[in-house]
């Protein structure tokens, strides 16, 4: 009884096995039962087709320990000499006739010297054009034109690379389906040219299968159906599949010890805060309150952090929603709001985008408000900004106290104007006999204080 036929299908396996006492194999199926009469044709048969299945490839593999000389001489240039011997293949005959006429002219001498036995015969090497070509000078203009040995491994690494593009078309019209295996290749490059040869790698796999392994984040693709990583569990070397960039570059980073805020220069322990001015007055505040003054001014997490800005609300906002749920976990981040309406208002942008997100954003612990409705001018005795105002009104675009003369949220005109109210207010501060005025400024870095040293805790330990 004759089995029924399999069923054709566009897709087949090819596995390759390497037994312990054979040379490896290669089979179209496994497990697959046969005759006794049948094994020795069937093994034929399968050696043919895999011979001819695996002639219609050709595969490059270019180690991060290969040099630039090799690469261009095992790759680039004998493409060179088979374009070239393509172009001096109508010059052949020519070429094979002046080879007679020197024989002629041998075998003449030959003659005379009573030898007509013997002839001479010129050819080329092994009747090819391309071994008679030895080899083609590489060079480079930028602009000034030397040797590629000459340039930069950067710039001789990119332009080997560029040249893996027209080795691939070249091995198309041959009938190959070219394969690149480049094991990373950052390792020739400079960081500024990272991105180009990302663009060119790109270029390449529109062309051909092209694998590359990597430690730079630069050359992860941003689609994770296209990554892999491998993890090894002291057995065997397993693949690993990634749901996403992030999660395929956060094991880049784990692995090589880098995080992601490493990127933005974060330190130990970190206050965000809204501007320039808002840092710098910080800053002179921790400066002129003494660490040992009573012990109620030390915060030592708030003297060690680094104070960082954003050049303005809308620029902290735009940075935390970007980095923050990479950061959140890698460095302790306090961030200090504002409480007039632009704060406000970006401390609700910001508490509903990460809620959304599932990422802690709660008051007190991970962000503070200054007090309601003022900037950061108000943290400075209110008397001094009444003082401030009947001495210098044009400084005010909006001003007010009400009944019992408490302050009111105010409005500064410009920046320059902001400048000379927050120089009138610091200098009053020098002057001063005690530590009064610096009551709100406490009640805020307290704040502070206990919010980083719970987020120093939960990301040190």
């Amino acid at each position: 009884m004759l089995e029924e036929p399999k069923s054709i299908v566009e897709k087949f396996h090819l596995y390759l096995s390497f037994p312990n006492s054979e040379n490896p194999k290669y089979v179209f199926f496994t497990n697959e039962k046969r005759k006794p009469e049948t094994t020795k044709a069937f093994s034929r048969i399968q050696r043919q087709a895999v011979s001819l299945l695996l002639e219609k490839f050709v595969c490059h593999y270019v180690p991060s320990s290969k040099s630039i000389d090799d690469l261009y001489s095992s790759l680039l240039q004998p493409f060179i000499k088979r374009s070239v011997s393509k172009v001096l293949d109508d010059k052949l005959q020519e070429i094979n006739q002046s080879l007679q006429e020197i024989s002629n002219h041998l075998d003449a001498q030959l003659s005379v010297a009573g030898l007509p036995h013997i002839s001479s015969h010129f050819s080329l090497p092994n009747n090819s054009l391309e071994e008679l070509i030895h080899k083609f000078e590489f060079h480079l203009s930028d602009p000034n034109k030397t040797s590629i040995d000459r340039k930069g491994m950067g710039i001789q690494a990119s332009a080997i690379l560029a040249s893996f593009l027209w080795i691939t078309q070249e091995e198309k019209k041959l009938d190959k389906n070219p394969i690149w295996l480049i094991e990373e290749p950052e390792s020739y490059l400079h960081p500024e040219l990272a991105d180009s040869c990302h663009k060119m790698l790109n270029e390449i796999s529109n062309e051909a299968l092209l694998v590359t392994t990597t430690h730079s984040l630069g050359f992860v693709s941003q689609d994770p159906q296209r990554i892999v990583g491998t993890i090894n569990d002291g057995k065997e070397t397993k693949v690993i599949k990634y749901d996403s960039y992030v999660e395929a570059t956060t094991s880049i980073r784990k692995a090589l010890g880098v995080r992601f805020s490493d990127f933005y220069n974060l330190g130990v322990s970190n206050i965000f805060v809204e501007g320039k001015t808002d840092r710098e007055v910080f800053k002179w505040f921790l400066s002129v309150v003494p660490e040992t003054l009573e012990g109620e001014y030390s915060w030592p997490h708030v003297r060690k952090s680094e104070i960082l800005d954003f050049t303005g609300v809308a620029g902290m906002e735009g940075f935390m929603k970007a980095t923050y749920e990479y950061i959140y976990s890698e460095r302790p981040v306090v961030t200090v709001l504002d409480g007039d309406s632009a704060g406000d208002k970006t401390r609700r942008t910001l508490q509903q985008y990460f809620g959304n997100k599932k990422i802690p954003f709660h008051s007190k612990k991970d962000f503070v408000t200054l007090h309601d409705g003022f900037s950061l001018e108000g943290l400075f005795p209110h008397d001094w900004i009444i003082e401030a105002y009947e001495q210098h009104p044009n400084w005010f675009s909006d001003f007010d106290t009400d009944v019992e003369g408490v302050l009111k949220p105010f409005t500064v005109k410009s920046n320059s104007s902001k400048e000379q109210l927050r120089n009138y207010l610091k200098s009053k501060a020098v002057e001063a006999d005690s530590f009064d005025w610096v009551a709100r400024f406490k009640t805020v870095f307290d704040v502070v204080e206990k919010a980083l040293k719970e987020r120093n805790e939960a990301v040190y330990g």
